[in-house]
């Protein structure tokens, strides 16, 4: 069969960075050993509706997927431009909606024939085989049998041909933090991870196409703190980081041991998840880390070059103009070369989400603030005040990256 694979444009705009969906892919890859498949990302491309249906008629699909996302934090929600696709598509041929937002609704999205609530990559081939009496997808058995992606399907959209140099790496998916704020446990609740072999079989194939920059898409690379170190290890030991760079997601609760193997490895820049200077609101969070730590640990990461950037969340119920200060005095001690702060979002999928009150569940996702009954500070307050601390603190901090740029060279 012909299938079309479509990731539809942001419901708001947000850049591309150099990420595409890790998940998009994987199906492609699989579906590509049995079907004809084509990809079209309006994340990155431009859309018009009639060329695009006279792009689906001439090339005679049999079937299309969409992806229907939903707030993860390098891509964003597209469901109102997904359900538009949808209504055309159908006209002409059967659409099958997938992706995060439709597994954590758990019902049928708009009017796609077909709606893959769970996130099982056997669910979705089921749902093709039923269109294909004779070229059968087999099952996924494990998650080392999943292929490694073909990076190369991705090179016909002109956006992932200029950034040939950048590619995606996932060694793990799921995450067994305890976080209420996060939303991934409504799509992803287990926690999986490639074997060793597999994750430097698979980096061996992305240096022999010529990448250079690896983005590891785990939502925390270093959660099983033992493998990442033995990852790290093995990838010097097979000389794999030579003319490569990494860069990765973290939380706190890790060693200098484990920075000094991440310098040798060429891994550029650590995001870290920290979201508050104040324990009382992790706590409040269920975020396991020891905030006394987090000081040396970012300190001794600036000193080996690795560049460091810092994700924050301000709006919880007990957040005061002290607990703000708290987490900006935090945020100067570190000295990070980036920071993200982010008003408290409770997310549908969250356990945040689903302890409020109904009358405020008319929306997918609702912000804390003083409208809302969920703090004492006003949306556009909250907004200001981060804001003003992001623009005071890279002023200050500008000539602290520039020096390391200076020392270290820009990390992509």
């Amino acid at each position: 069969m012909n299938i079309l694979m479509i990731y539809p444009k942001p419901d708001k705009f947000k850049k591309p960075r150099f990420g595409f969906s890790y998940e998009m892919l994987i199906i492609s890859t699989v579906l590509s050993k049995y079907h004809n498949v084509s990809i079209k990302d309006f994340s990155c491309e431009h859309f018009d509706m009639h060329n695009f249906m006279g792009y689906v008629s001439g090339e005679h699909f049999d079937l299309a997927l969409v992806e229907c996302d939903s707030y993860a934090l390098k891509r964003s929600q597209n469901v109102l431009h997904a359900a538009e696709i949808i209504d055309v598509l159908n006209k002409y041929i059967p659409t099958i909606a997938y992706g995060n937002y439709c597994y954590i609704m758990k019902r049928n999205f708009g009017n796609a024939r077909h709606t893959i609530v769970d996130n099982v990559i056997n669910n979705i081939i089921d749902c093709i085989n039923q269109y294909e009496e004779h070229n059968i997808v087999p099952h996924v058995k494990e998650y080392d049998e999943i292929p490694f992606i073909d990076r190369d399907m991705l090179l016909k959209i002109s956006y992932y041909r200029k950034n040939k140099r950048n590619t995606l790496l996932q060694t793990a998916k799921g995450c067994e933090n305890t976080c209420i704020f996060c939303q991934r446990k409504g799509w992803q609740s287990c926690y999986v991870t490639h074997s060793d072999d597999y994750v430097l079989n698979e980096i061996k194939d992305i240096k022999s196409k010529g990448y250079q920059n690896v983005w590891i898409t785990d939502e925390n690379f270093t959660f099983n703190l033992i493998r990442a170190k033995r990852l790290l290890k093995k990838i010097l030991q097979s000389g794999l980081h030579d003319d490569l760079r990494f860069f990765i997601s973290s939380w706190v609760n890790i060693d200098e041991e484990f920075l000094d193997l991440a310098k040798q490895c060429n891994i550029k820049i650590i995001s870290f998840g920290i979201e508050s200077g104040n324990k009382e609101i992790l706590r409040f969070y269920r975020k396991n880390i020891n905030i006394d730590e987090v000081p040396s640990i970012i300190r001794y990461a600036n000193s080996l070059g690795i560049f460091t950037v810092g994700n924050f969340i301000i709006g919880a119920p007990m957040e005061s103009e002290s607990t703000i200060t708290e987490t900006f005095d935090l945020i100067k001690e570190c000295e990070f070369d980036q920071i993200n702060i982010k008003n408290l979002d409770y997310m549908i999928g969250s356990t945040l989400y689903e302890a409020l009150d109904d009358k405020l569940k008319t929306d997918d996702h609702v912000f804390a603030c003083l409208e809302n009954g969920l703090n004492v500070f006003p949306l556009d307050e909250i907004k200001r005040i981060k804001d003003t601390f992001q623009s005071e603190y890279y002023n200050l901090h500008r000539s602290v990256i520039e020096k390391k740029i200076h020392l270290y060279g820009t990390p992509f």
